[in-house]
């Protein structure tokens, strides 16, 4: 038998104030794995991915023949890409995408104005500037037509003299940059502390974890920090003990990613290298394996495990390498910014999955998946569907991860 769990919906982050529920605690059944709705041909985010991120690993290595850059595409139900370059891209772009050509499937280079670093200096120039309240996310544009700044029009005023109208923001934000600005209203992002309730070892992504801080909270991937084991978590969630939701101590925290808000739990025991995949209810346990880490690109379909809404896919991804501050004051760079497929505001993860991860393209019969990032804020407050969390709590539509990138590159952490 492998383990206890809970029957409780997850949430982002819930903090302390209410007592946890009791909940009634069942064995596990064999590894069971539930269907995947996530792509109709989940093959095509994985070829694209497979023709675009040579070139995104060139970029990435610092050769300054590269430093055009701007920003990838991908569009998985049309088996398309596009790659945004300033002044035109180097035939070295092109022989690494024929190189990994795929019948079937299109790639087009197209020029940009601004290249990435661009478009980064642009963000510093007007981070720098403004007061921290005048603005809630900022990041690059993919096409490499601009910046895009969402921003809070309560709190903007000061900054634009009273009138906080898009068109009004965009044109003072731009002069402040120096570059095009794309402008959109958009709340402070909320920390989501808030079941996968007994997990043990060996841990599974997608538990409910709690600490003196939060009363609910969820896990992400397992895996070393050099010798040590340990599972990740949002940093926010608090120091010192966590104990999943029935009470036992599984580790301590160890460590934290310096700007990421990512957190990593030295466990008492091993990680599983799986995930739950079940809705917050599923008694069986169900639950698929990780294979790796992955890019996330702006078109990529997602999923999401909290402990608190459960297993969630569908979901696109719509900014990435986003800079944003959320409402502790935590200041987080980079996140990835995700919400519906359909841009229809349907609820996609809820206060208490905090900490719980994003996965994507489907591998193999089983749907093993890819490790993206780490749940870490939401924004756009929607109502919970009728029994779709744990407990009752605040639902939203739009998500904030950290992407595995970061995690892997700065925190020394390697997935089990």
């Amino acid at each position: 038998m492998r383990r206890s769990r809970l029957v409780l919906p997850l949430v982002l982050a819930v903090v302390v104030g209410s007592g946890l529920v009791a909940a009634d605690v069942v064995q596990d059944e064999p590894y069971l794995s539930v269907s995947l709705p996530v792509l109709r041909d989940p093959e095509a985010q994985q070829v694209l991915h497979r023709m675009t991120d040579p070139v995104q690993d060139w970029v990435e290595s610092g050769d300054p023949a590269a430093a055009g850059y701007a920003g990838t595409v991908i569009d998985a139900s049309n088996r398309h890409a596009d790659i945004y370059w300033k002044g035109g891209a180097p035939a070295g772009v092109r022989s690494l995408l024929d190189a990994n050509a795929r019948a079937g499937y299109t790639v087009d280079v197209h020029r940009s104005p601004y290249s990435r670093a661009d478009m980064r200096a642009a963000i510093d120039r007007f981070t720098a500037a403004v007061p921290r309240d005048a603005w809630t996310s900022i990041g690059p544009q993919e096409d490499g037509a601009a910046i895009a700044i969402t921003y809070d029009p309560a709190k903007a005023k000061r900054l634009t003299g009273g009138d906080a109208t898009v068109q009004a923001y965009s044109a003072l934000a731009a002069g402040i940059a120096g570059m095009p600005v794309t402008a959109d209203v958009e709340e402070t992002p909320v920390a989501l502390s808030g079941s996968r309730h007994s997990d043990s070892a060996p841990y599974y992504a997608g538990a409910e974890v709690n600490t003196g801080k939060a009363s609910f909270c969820s896990t992400a991937f397992s895996g070393w920090k050099g010798g040590t084991k340990v599972v990740l978590t949002a940093a926010h969630c608090g120091g010192g003990r966590y104990y999943n939701g029935a009470g036992s101590h599984i580790g301590d925290l160890s460590s934290v990613g310096d700007g990421l808000d990512v957190g990593m739990i030295a466990v008492n025991g091993t990680g599983g290298g799986r995930f739950y995949d079940g809705a917050w209810s599923d008694r069986g346990g169900s639950s698929r394996h990780t294979y790796g880490a992955g890019r996330n690109n702006v078109g990529d379909l997602v999923c999401l495990s909290g402990a608190q809404s459960g297993w969630t896919c569908d979901v696109r991804i719509k900014r990435v390498d986003v800079e944003t501050t959320n409402d502790e004051g935590t200041r987080i760079r980079p996140v990835d910014v995700a919400e519906s497929k359909g841009g229809d505001r349907r609820a996609i993860a809820a206060k208490g999955d905090s900490g719980g991860p994003a996965l994507a393209n489907p591998s193999g019969p089983n749907g093993d998946m890819e490790a993206r990032g780490v749940i870490v804020a939401a924004r756009s407050e929607v109502g919970c569907p009728p029994g779709s969390t744990a407990h009752p709590t605040t639902c939203y539509a739009q998500v904030m991860y950290v992407p595995m990138t970061p995690v892997v590159n700065r925190m020394g952490f390697s997935l089990s």
